[in-house]
């Protein structure tokens, strides 16, 4: 049957699209109708009040929610007396705030006594001249160290064993050597750092138990009279509508057991709703509610102005107003299923439940005391459980501790939260130290270079002798060994005088048939050096060109002729050409090194073992007309103009005796034109080195603001949990970033493969294989520098923040605004961040117990800290910041529970400082055998294998580097360094035992203890439960200071937007029921 062929349809007016879109105009006209529905409804219920009242209302909230005490004379609310306040005082406004100044103001004290019993250590230090350094900050602060302790003649000593032997200070003839009392400078450290730990232990144990029961006698909180019900039943088969009256009626009849008929024995049942997370968006609904409720305000202002302006700003803000009720309604879609259920429809997650007494709270604790373990909840009897659950119950936080977005999360799913962001915690770690390797690199000591030059010179020195060598070697280790790490060894471009090239280097001869001979009496040599205005003495040298740069630390020669004192001379450039050498002077052009003092004899003879040190002293005077000469010779931008030796000394010469007015511009007289580049050079190195510092602390804020998220994503259920969690992960990463990384990055170390990923972030990349003077010098001074700066650089920004921002933001945001409960958001004062303060104040504990050790400083730096911390936190809290929620004391556990960490990694650098023989020789204590037992090697083997690494060139040393290192733990056991030894063995084993304790043993014994105890405690007779108070008392106190009573999610003023949501919510589901309307606002 063939297909007939139709006409192409015609338009229908009927047509599915047409009657879709009618339905969407219709959806829009209904909801637009709904909202201006809802806007008629507001008008009719705001109250319109001057802006002179909301000002009013607004300063007496904010008076009300800081740290205030109320005045019934006045019906006022006044501040708190900085200096009037005892400490003790401030426990009302929960113990944790209390015991943070009681730690501030203690540890105070313990770092007085540490500088104390260590003042004769930094007196000793500053008194000694083993720092040589042309920088004055690097110098002075150097002086502090252990690297300055002790005196060498001159400041040099020429040989190991006059480093060993060398003078406890610097005054001639030696009296006292330094090996004589290091064992009691060691001991004054070692009784330092037990101060401390010493102290850390009572605090923790003693003093923190006894402030929190003197805290609770004192003052009546409404967790007195509150317990905490994690586990109950999520949903009740029957009546789940009346869950609060029938959880009320079960702890009726729990204290009916127990002996208490009182039917108003409970005052308030507070149910933790199963929001699904939903808080957070009613917060966010709540404040377009009161927004939406601004613009209904301003409505109202303009009704009755016919004039066109005041009528285009009414629709504006209706339209405003209409597109805040959509928002509203997109809110609801996203968080449907908890839009769609009435408060009372919800599962319940956890309750608080208030008692009228005292008495009450604690006979039901007791009753219960057996539910804090789920193998002991399993046999829980019927009379004690709810509805044939069992309860697990513990005493209530404080109202104000409860962080309500997150009371409602699953432990499992914030578990999984945890995991990620530790993991991320890791990552933004290694990028913050990534960062901070630039910065520290740029902070380095002119010493770091140690002596590295492309061309030295050998000078003779106070004789008329001409030199004549007939070998000369020069070595880059300190012991002048033939390891293979020579001059005769290294890429040789030339050996030269003040006339000849010897191109690729002087044949030698060891029979001394071919020495070399300066032409110093050579007459007319002399005549052309003297035509330059020279001597005999300016051409008594040789020198040695090298294809690259090289490090020279010893040197050793045969001479001939009978030279008392050589001076060894570093060249940063090569020498000028053969044909214009006559005039170049070794001085104006070559760095000195100290010279070396010679012991000659007739013949030929031999000089060995001849340190070089750089002669930082600048000890001859600089003419004018010499340093603008060699300043003139050349260009303009030339680095010789900074690094030539002439311009260097003249310049250093010119700061010491004109002060330091000579550093600062302008350079308008000869002497600053010659030495500009320098002063600019020199500046530029101070502000590198306070960067590098400073970097620090700005990495350390903006971390703050990265955990301040991560923190929030965890979903903790109290701010003291939030505080502690944000307060470990900020202390890890300024730890880090501040004591550990610096550390760390210099250090040059040989990794293993499993490690080798660890060079990214440039860790054992460093130039320092030991802890010694230079270490001292380039790391140990910006240590100094950056806790000398975080004694200000914490404490003054949280009162800028309340001094100076938050009255600039209030004039700002406060325009306006007609709105009291936004009003009073905008006048409230900033937080007080106890997790910040604490995380800070730790850092700078940890650094200065880790390096105290060698840079005793620090305890005063820690006393002036803790002074300045004490005062200015006090007076940020009392008068600038508004109440903190009720910490309890978990937060300054946590912090107690790092400080022996801090006194373990004190034993380890301190003790390897003070076994170091180069700072501090000693000789073996009673302790060796302790060594020789853990190591296995004998006093043999140690000098063995310090001797072959000491004498190994540089590109051997990594090979051997962890035999060194395992034999120089060994010194731990020196007379200097013994009772920090002492201390590191307790240390070690204290933490074998803890983490086998925690990680084993804890989850299986903890129940079987707290069981025994119990049965213990019931064989003894129970102590009587102390504490009577009523609850009309504890309302009364709290009035007086202000603080939340209830912990009904409708009567915390933070979460007033949140509660303002739930109830709209609920008034529009009960007008879907047809119930009778309720105000909301």
């Amino acid at each position: 049957m063939a297909a007939t062929p139709s006409s192409p349809p015609q338009p229908d007016v009927d047509s599915p699209a047409r009657s879709s879109k009618s339905k969407k105009e219709e959806e829009q006209e209904k909801r637009l109708a709904e909202a201006k529905r809802q806007i008629k409804e507001l008008e009719s219920q705001v109250v319109i009040k001057s802006r002179q009242e909301l000002k009013d209302s607004a300063k007496a909230f904010r008076d009300q929610n800081a740290c205030t005490l109320y005045d019934e004379t006045t019906n006022k609310y006044k501040y708190r007396s900085c200096c009037g306040t005892k400490v003790s005082d401030l426990g009302v406004y929960g113990v944790g705030v209390s015991l943070y100044f009681q730690f501030i103001r203690q540890m105070g004290i313990v770092f007085l006594l540490c500088a104390i019993v260590l003042g004769p250590n930094l007196a000793l230090n500053i008194m000694g001249n083993m720092v040589n350094e042309n920088s004055a900050l690097y110098k002075y602060l150097g002086m502090t160290t252990i690297g300055n302790l002790g005196a060498c003649e001159g400041g040099l000593c020429e040989s190991d064993e006059e480093v060993r032997n060398r003078c406890l200070w610097d005054a001639w003839p030696c009296e006292v050597t330094l090996k004589e009392v290091t064992q009691w400078l060691g001991m004054a450290d070692g009784i330092g750092i037990l101060l401390v730990l010493g102290w850390g232990i009572f605090f923790q144990a003693c003093h923190i138990p006894r402030t929190v029961r003197a805290t609770d006698d004192a003052n009546v909180t409404p967790s007195d009279f509150a317990i905490d019900i994690p586990v109950l039943p999520y949903e009740l088969k029957e009546g789940h509508r009346q869950y609060e009256e029938k959880l009320r009626n079960h702890f009726l009849e729990v204290l009916k057991r127990l002996g208490f008929e009182d039917p108003d024995a409970i005052v308030e049942v507070c149910l933790v709703r199963d929001y699904q997370g939903a808080i957070s968006t009613f917060l966010a609904k709540g404040d377009l509610i009161l927004a939406q409720q601004g613009d209904v305000i301003r409505m109202k202002e303009l009704e009755g102005k016919d004039d066109s302006s005041s009528k285009a700003k009414h629709a504006k803000l209706e339209k405003a107003s209409i597109a805040k009720y959509n928002k509203m309604l997109r809110m609801d879609r996203s968080i449907r299923t908890q839009a769609a259920k009435s408060d009372d429809q919800r599962g319940v997650v956890r309750a608080f439940v208030t008692f009228a007494k005292e008495t009450y709270k604690n006979a039901v604790m007791d009753e219960y005391r057996f539910s804090q373990f789920t193998l002991f909840r399993c046999c829980q009897g019927e009379p004690r459980r709810f509805e044939g659950r069992a309860l697990k119950i513990r005493g209530a936080c404080e109202p104000s501790d409860l962080y309500w977005e997150n009371l409602d999360f699953a432990w499992w799913k914030r578990a999984c939260r945890v995991c990620v962001v530790v993991l991320l915690t890791l990552i933004f770690l290694i990028i913050c130290a990534a960062s901070l390797v630039y910065f520290q690199s740029l902070s380095k000591s002119t010493l770091a270079s140690l002596n590295e030059n492309v061309a030295w010179v050998v000078k003779a020195g106070n004789t008329t002798e001409c030199l004549s060598f007939c070998d000369i070697e020069l070595f880059s280790d300190r012991l002048c060994s033939s390891n293979g790490d020579t001059s005769k060894t290294w890429s040789t471009v030339k050996v030269f005088d003040q006339f000849t090239d010897y191109d690729n280097g002087y044949s030698w001869s060891q029979t001394c048939s071919n020495p070399w001979d300066s032409k110093c009496s050579n007459a007319t040599r002399l005549s052309d050096v003297q035509a330059c205005g020279g001597n005999s003495a300016s051409m008594n040298w040789i020198g040695f060109q090298f294809a690259n740069t090289q490090q020279i630390q010893c040197w050793a020669a045969t001479l001939t002729k009978q030279i008392p004192e050589v001076q060894v001379f570093g060249c940063p450039v090569p020498p000028a050409d053969v044909n214009e050498r006559a005039c170049w002077l070794v001085e104006e052009n070559c760095a000195p090194m100290y010279p070396n003092t010679l012991q000659p004899v007739s013949g030929t003879w031999t000089a060995r073992d001849n340190k070089i040190a750089a002669d930082m002293s600048c000890s001859l005077d600089i003419e004018l007309e010499v340093a603008r000469e060699r300043w003139s010779s050349f260009g303009a931008g030339s680095t010789e103009r900074v690094s030539n030796p002439i311009i260097n000394c003249f310049c250093q010469q010119q700061v010491l005796n004109k002060g330091p007015e000579f550093l600062l511009p302008p350079y308008d007289t000869e002497e600053k034109k010659v030495c500009e580049d320098w002063l600019v050079d020199n500046s530029l190195k101070v502000a590198k080195v306070i960067g590098a510092a400073a970097a620090v602390l700005v990495i350390n804020q903006l971390l703050l603001l990265i955990y301040e998220f991560l923190v929030a994503f965890e979903r903790h259920s109290t701010v003291t949990e939030v505080a502690q969690s944000q307060f470990w992960k900020l202390f890890l990463a300024q730890m880090v970033n501040t004591a550990l990384l610096v550390l760390l990055v210099n250090a040059s170390l040989d990794l293993p493969e499993v490690l080798l990923p660890l060079r990214i972030l440039q860790i054992g990349t460093g130039q320092f294989d030991e802890l010694s003077v230079s270490w001292y010098i380039s790391v140990g001074t910006g240590i100094c520098l950056t806790i000398f700066m975080q004694v200000f650089s914490t404490t003054v920004p949280p009162l800028i923040m309340a001094f100076v921002v938050g009255p600039c933001l209030q004039c700002i945001f406060s325009r306006g605004e007609v709105v009291e409960a936004r009003l009073n958001k905008i006048y409230q004062l900033p937080k007080w961040n106890l997790s910040l303060r604490m995380a800070q104040t730790l850092t700078v504990i940890f650094v200065i117990c880790m390096y105290s050790g060698g840079m005793p400083i620090l305890y005063f730096v820690g006393f002036i800290y803790s002074i300045v911390a004490f005062w200015l936190d006090k007076w940020c809290l009392l008068h600038g910041s508004s109440k903190p929620p009720a910490y309890n004391q978990a937060i300054v556990n946590t912090c107690l529970n790092f400080l022996p960490l801090a006194a373990f990694f004190h034993t380890v650098i301190a003790g390897w400082s003070w076994g170091n023989q180069t700072l501090v020789p000693s000789e073996w204590s009673s302790l060796f055998f302790v060594v020789e037992i853990i190591f296995g090697k004998s006093k043999d083997d140690y000098e063995a294998i310090v001797s072959a690494y000491n004498a190994a060139p540089a590109r051997d040393k990594p090979s051997m580097q962890w035999d060194y290192y395992e034999a120089r733990m060994m010194d731990m056991a020196r007379e200097g360094s013994w009772l920090i030894f002492c201390t590191f063995l307790a240390f070690v084993v204290y933490y074998v035992l803890l983490w086998t304790y925690k990680l084993i043993m804890k989850p299986f014994l903890s129940p079987i203890c707290f069981a025994l105890r119990e049965c213990c405690c019931s064989c003894m007779g129970r102590r009587a439960s102390v504490g009577d108070a009523s609850w009309d008392t504890c309302v009364q106190e709290c009035r007086k200071h202000s603080t939340l009573t209830s912990y009904l999610l409708k009567n915390n003023p933070a979460y007033h937007s949140a509660a303002v949501a739930i109830a709209h919510g609920d008034l529009r589901l009960s007008r879907n029921e047809d119930a009778p309307e309720e105000a909301v606002l």
